[in-house]
């Protein structure tokens, strides 16, 4: 399969820049002028850390600016200390339901790591600020969906530490749970962890089901989780005895495709240091959409490093060249591509709820308790559904991913690698229903990786029509 990432498309793309360069100025006041009109070159002209408010305050006016753009969405989970997280999508037609693939990019898993909430917002504000006026964002735009969640861990974000505040309401430090270390997949090995700031169950935390649903219900073809610091680019898999990934050559080729954009190094997690939990190796299996962390920075402290903040978003200053808003460009080029993922196209009666679903289980690892016990693996049950209306002419075209799924190497007997090409061949099953539930027929479709399959839903449309049984 040809792996087709529309790099060169890239060339389009203009970072703002000053009109005199710091060195051509003579003036001692223009030249501080000048640096200061670099620094303030973000999409949004930010030029100082967000506070949660101010984050909270900007999502929503976003939306309220551009409701055809923007939608606010409210996570379905709140936190231990009980506040909200809140995210935006941005897309043309945004509220419609259109079937595009999504692009699902969040920061914030460790709430010290501020940098990784800013460029997340930015990459929000530059599509919107770019629609209607960069040709290539506004074809993005029309060909697939973004879903920005910039501080996944409100409660750590609060407190400008790492954990959340794990079952502990009143966030007692000694209750903290790493919550990129609480995803299902995996848990358990103590990788980059130990029982206490694992969490006391797989996918036990609200902040890690918010994410897990959000990705469950929708059609995530990359997954961007971002964090500090170090400037690597990390795929799966993060713990080494787990193997490659089946799709490790798709895999690579976008890592190599972004970290050419954004100078980071990109690698297999498990070889710069070892985890299990994580948000992409649960997102992987789960989906088999690619997910990725993108470590920002090499400065890890907050203290006075706005600048850098800029200058590895835009690529200037001490990254000249290499910017990391072009490395996301790159994930949504692919995230549109169907040569990335599946397409499920038919016809169906107008205004008929189609409906996929796939249940399986999920694995931990062999659980690690006190002293030299091990417990066995414990089975996640894994639920993916996504819905689509079909539109007035009842043509629809669906980008999802594959049903055909990768084998996973955290299994029931413990941790087996398989390795790359190693699939299982299983189906998403399509439902064609009434907007009453009444469901009016059932299909099986199985699609791999590039493939497009055609459903035509005869009985659906003779059915919704009046023409036919109701029972």
């Amino acid at each position: 399969m040809t792996l087709a990432l529309g790099v060169g498309l890239l060339g389009g793309l203009s970072i703002p820049a000053a009109t005199t360069s710091f060195a051509e100025s003579t003036d001692p006041a223009a030249t501080v002028q000048e640096l200061a009109a670099q620094t303030a070159a973000l999409p949004s002209g930010r030029t100082t850390y967000r506070t949660i408010t101010d984050y909270n305050d900007e999502m929503l006016a976003l939306s309220t600016q551009h409701p055809d753009l923007v939608k606010h969405i409210t996570l379905p989970h709140k936190t231990r200390q009980g506040r909200e997280v809140y995210g935006i999508e941005v897309t043309h037609d945004v509220n419609g339901s259109d079937g595009k693939p999504v692009l699902f990019m969040m920061g914030m898993h460790h709430g010290n790591e501020w940098p990784s909430g800013e460029h997340t917002l930015e990459f929000a504000y530059d599509l919107i600020n770019n629609d209607g006026k960069d040709a290539q964002i506004t074809r993005l735009l029309d060909q697939a969906r973004v879903i920005f969640v910039p501080v996944v861990n409100v409660d750590g974000f609060m407190l400008n530490r790492r954990t959340s505040c794990g079952v502990s309401p009143t966030c007692a430090s000694s209750g903290g749970v790493d919550i990129n270390r609480n995803y299902p997949f995996g848990w358990g090995s103590n990788a980059g962890s130990n029982a206490t700031n694992r969490g006391p169950g797989p996918g036990s935390e609200p902040e890690v089901q918010n994410i897990m649903e959000l990705t469950s219900a929708n059609q995530v073809t990359v997954l961007i989780t971002n964090h500090t610091s170090g400037h690597t680019l990390l795929r799966p898999p993060l713990e080494k005895r787990a193997g490659d990934t089946p799709d490790e050559a798709v895999y690579a080729a976008l890592t190599d495709a972004m970290s050419a954009k954004n100078g980071y190094t990109g690698m297999k997690s498990g070889f710069d240091y070892e985890t299990t939990g994580e948000t992409p190796d649960w997102s992987y299996y789960a989906t088999r959409g690619l997910g990725f962390t993108f470590e920002i920075m090499k400065t890890q402290s907050t203290n006075n490093t706005y600048p850098e903040v800029i200058e590895d978003y835009l690529g200037t200053g001490r990254y000249e060249g290499k910017s990391n808003r072009e490395a996301f460009m790159v994930a949504l080029e692919y995230t549109a591509d169907p040569a990335g993922h599946s397409v499920i196209t038919g016809q169906g009666p107008k205004g008929a709820v189609l409906t996929i679903t796939k249940d399986f289980d999920l694995w931990t690892a062999p659980i690690k308790q006190a002293g030299s016990v091990i417990d066995p693996p414990v089975a996640v049950p894994t639920h993916l559904e996504s819905h689509l209306i079909t539109p007035t002419n009842g043509k629809f075209t669906w980008h999802v991913n594959p049903s055909v799924r990768p084998v996973p190497a955290y299994t029931e007997n413990g941790v087996v690698a398989t390795g790359p090409g190693n699939f299982l061949k299983e189906s998403w099953t399509l439902t064609c229903a009434r907007p009453t539930g009444e469901v009016l027929e059932t299909v099986h479709v199985t699609v791999d990786r590039g493939e497009k399959v055609d459903v035509r839903l005869q009985e659906c449309k003779t059915r919704f029509n009046g023409n036919g049984p109701k029972n």
